[in-house]
């Protein structure tokens, strides 16, 4: 099985995506946080420096709903080496996203978003769309046909879908409940498309899930915000084994050495995901949280026995 790091806004930073990389090695691909096409336009050597290590393993996901500030960031996406995946966000429903007609309010405009993936497509490497499977709350089966007919017209093959529809008039934490989770619309979408690499996201988190899609030859999941409750959810699951955890925390924070805009609270808080659930974890995050250096950070986990 092969796993996917959804990008989230305020989890899926550069210090995150490391620490899954280094624990998980190629079993888990990672997503950035959605960057805006003018943040890359007006600012591309910060933006990409803040989100991006030089090593980096992880895809970046854009979102723009103007073609021809699409057709500028793909431009210059196509000369940054460190970066070999870009997806584009069709499905974002939040109040800030939808003001400048992104993500999902885009949607609204199906030729518009037609325009957008025309320009897309000229990025050189990896090029795919995440998306929901409906716009408003009630099932349209016709809203996800069309778009999956599109992106296999344009050329876009690997499509990410959040197995629940999208509702504008909600907010982020709201579309992650109130809607209702359609794994049924996904695995007819998954027929009906078989050239296709349709990949589900939405509450694959548990066993009976994992099973009742491999039992439909579906292999392949995006998971949120289970990562960021407990980054070693996969193993607790006994579906993948993670040898000696103590060194491969240290690979991820070594990789900052050369930072130029570290923060430390920000890579406290992703460690902090490796520890929920674990013995006296309570205790180890009040030590870490008091630690204000990456020497003392690395010394602290390399003498605490914490992960056995």
């Amino acid at each position: 099985m092969n796993y996917y790091l959804a990008p989230m806004m305020g989890y899926t930073d550069c210090y995150f995506r490391s620490l899954i990389e280094n624990i998980y090695g190629n079993r888990v691909l990672t997503f950035s946080e959605m960057i805006v096409d003018k943040a890359i336009i007006h600012n591309e050597i910060k933006t990409i420096s803040k989100h991006f290590l030089e090593k980096n393993k992880s895809a970046i996901q854009i979102a723009g709903s103007d073609p021809q500030e699409i057709k500028r960031t793909i431009n210059i996406l196509n000369r940054i080496d460190i970066i070999k995946h870009v997806n584009f966000n069709l499905g974002c429903p939040s109040s800030r996203v939808q003001e400048n007609m992104l993500g999902l309010a885009l949607t609204q405009n199906y030729d518009l978003v037609k325009k957008c993936l025309f320009e897309l497509i000229n990025y050189k490497h990896e090029v795919s769309v995440k998306c929901r499977l409906g716009l408003g709350m009630n099932e349209d089966k016709n809203y996800i046909f069309s778009y999956l007919n599109l992106f296999k017209d344009i050329g876009i093959k690997k499509v990410f879908i959040h197995c629940r529809n999208g509702v504008l008039n909600l907010d982020t934490k709201k579309n992650r409940t109130i809607p209702q989770i359609n794994y049924e619309l996904f695995l007819e979408c998954s027929k009906k498309f078989p050239e296709m690499e349709l990949i589900p996201n939405g509450e694959v988190n548990d066993l009976e899930t994992f099973n009742s899609f491999k039992s439909k030859n579906i292999n392949k999941y995006m998971i949120g915000r289970q990562f960021a409750k407990d980054a070693l959810f996969l193993e607790k699951l006994k579906l993948e084994k993670i040898n000696d955890k103590t060194s491969l925390v240290l690979d991820s924070i070594k990789e900052l050495d050369n930072y130029k805009y570290l923060n430390i609270n920000l890579l406290k808080k992703s460690l902090f995901t490796l520890i929920n659930n674990i013995s006296n974890s309570k205790g180890i995050k009040k030590d870490i949280s008091i630690i204000d250096n990456t020497k003392d950070l690395l010394n602290y986990i390399e003498r605490k026995i914490i992960w056995t």
